[in-house]
């Protein structure tokens, strides 16, 4: 396990992404190889501690990157539109979507404009 040396002179809170340690002047750690990698690009900060110290009692693992937080996905809403009536429709494209939907037109060309904005304003990315 890679040991890394803090050589600033004053106290700091690393800013490499996924790390955020708070370093002390000439302090020693014992970090993932991952971690020492993105760390030792800096050599000016950090540098690669050649001599092996024991580690602190109680410490077990080597410190590594924190664990990035994965987005939760909003299910789309279930909306059956072909259950849904002219006048339903319409109803639902000017609630919804602030759209006036000619009512004139029949009842298959304005299910398929309102099947049109709700791709539009529900677009999976």
């Amino acid at each position: 396990m890679p040991q890394v040396k803090y050589v600033g002179t004053c106290i700091k809170t690393d800013s490499i992404s996924g790390v955020g340690l708070r370093w002390e002047p000439e302090q020693i750690r014992s970090v993932t190889a991952e971690v020492a990698e993105r760390l030792l690009v800096f050599s000016d900060t950090w540098a690669r501690e050649k001599q092996e110290i024991l580690p602190a009692p109680g410490v077990d693992e080597p410190i590594g990157l924190a664990q990035e937080e994965k987005p939760v996905e909003e299910p789309l809403p279930v909306v059956d539109f072909h259950a849904m009536d002219k006048k339903a429709m319409v109803e639902y494209a000017a609630r919804n979507y602030n759209e006036r939907l000619d009512q004139r037109q029949n009842e298959n060309i304005i299910r398929h404009k309102l099947i049109d904005l709700f791709a539009r304003h529900h677009q999976v990315e």
